[in-house]
């Protein structure tokens, strides 16, 4: 998981200093005709919590407008504010593990991420007999549609037995269409990097253009085997499936090479570290390409979490005081870890997988791939 959206959460937030942070995670399922009245309730409790650790009114406020001032419209909603302003929003697509009102130095988004599902750059393609409709999905999430128009005549056979020409001329035009709409796909594949495709359509339609697209798209290509569009539920649910599928089969490669590299008994040449003190010096250095983490729920709202301590830099973090004001962070301050993990991995450019369950752990609950050799880590 790639972590740049997480940047706008921390840049400009400290000046020089440790920030405060609220995450507030509310159930906003719109499934009753008192969604609304049973939202406000829930904010309500956690404004008090929130209140009582001494956030401000115009920064309840804020939270409090993004939570309960328009109609609820997704299951779950995690909402991040700073000095009286909200940095990020973000809708999850079930309710929240726990429920969370949290005010700390530094806000807590390891929930988000394991809830938030990763966005998987893809097409979909509705095929008809004239062409069809392409929507793309980018790997930020945004959506482009088209429709794609050839022929429109003829493209019905006619009932006549003899009429030969006219048969003729409609597998034509099915034929010319079906490579108008192949080469729309393709195009829209490349400018958003599609993984896969997700094709729907009757069966000729189908087979016609999954043999005129490139390899790669058609090896890589979902069938939906029914007639609808490219934004409905049946084209939705194949392509969440495929995404689901591909997530968890690049985990478990990154969980993998993770233990390819540990399992190499040089370090001078080993190029992965397991537990939070390594994990976290390597996040300080700038070392860490990729981190590691196990998925644990419980962990979300723990009351006694493991904790690190951080400074005002995105890569201040450690779990030993000592170790920062050595690197000359005046007055360290401690937060949860992996709140200060999550912090240091955007900071450097990490990317963060979690394990998937049952996997066979690092030490703890976390682990990185390294750029450089273990050597290199102070």
């Amino acid at each position: 998981m790639d972590l740049d959206f997480l940047k706008s959460l921390y840049e400009n937030a400290g000046d020089g200093q440790v920030a405060g942070y609220v995450s507030v995670y509310l159930d906003t399922s719109p499934a009753t005709e008192s969604a609304a009245k049973e939202l406000e309730l829930r904010w309500r409790a956690g404004r008090e919590e929130l209140a009582a650790e001494g956030v401000s009114a115009p920064a309840l406020d804020a939270v409090g407008r993004h939570l309960t001032g328009r109609k609820p419209s997704a299951p779950g909603q995690a909402v991040f504010a700073h000095g009286g302003m909200v940095r990020l929003t973000a809708a999850l697509p079930r309710p929240p593990r726990q429920e969370i009102s949290r005010y700390a130095a530094l806000p807590h988004v390891m929930p988000l991420l394991a809830q938030l599902p990763q966005q998987v750059p893809h097409v979909r393609v509705g095929a008809d007999r004239t062409g069809g409709r392409v929507l793309t999905v980018s790997a930020s999430g945004a959506t482009a549609t088209s429709t794609i128009t050839g022929q429109t005549w003829p493209v019905h056979k006619t009932s006549r037995k003899a009429d030969y020409s006219r048969q003729r001329s409609t597998e034509e035009a099915w034929a010319e269409n079906g490579k108008l709409l192949a080469d729309a796909v393709t195009r829209a594949a490349e400018q958003v990097r599609a993984e896969f495709v997700v094709v729907g359509g009757d069966e000729w339609e189908r087979s016609t253009l999954l043999g005129l697209l490139p390899t790669a798209l058609r090896d890589a290509a979902v069938v939906v085997d029914r007639e609808v569009e490219p934004d409905g539920a049946a084209f939705t649910a194949a392509a969440e499936a495929e995404r689901a599928r591909r997530a968890e089969q690049h985990s478990q490669a990154r969980l993998d090479e993770f233990w390819v590299r540990m399992n190499e008994p040089d370090i001078t040449v080993r190029r992965a570290v397991e537990g939070l003190d390594a994990t976290l010096a390597a996040l300080r250095d700038g070392l860490a390409e990729g981190v590691l983490v196990r998925d644990d729920p419980a962990r979300d709202e723990a009351a006694d979490p493991a904790a690190a301590w951080i400074g005002p830099g995105l890569a201040d973090v450690a779990t030993d005081p000592e170790q920062l004001v050595r690197r000359g962070v005046a007055d360290p301050v401690m937060d949860r870890a992996d709140a200060a993990l999550a912090r240091a991995a955007c900071g450097t450019g990490a990317t963060l997988s979690f394990i998937p369950g049952g996997a066979d752990l690092p030490v703890g609950w976390v682990g990185a791939l390294l750029r450089a050799p273990l050597a290199a880590v102070r």
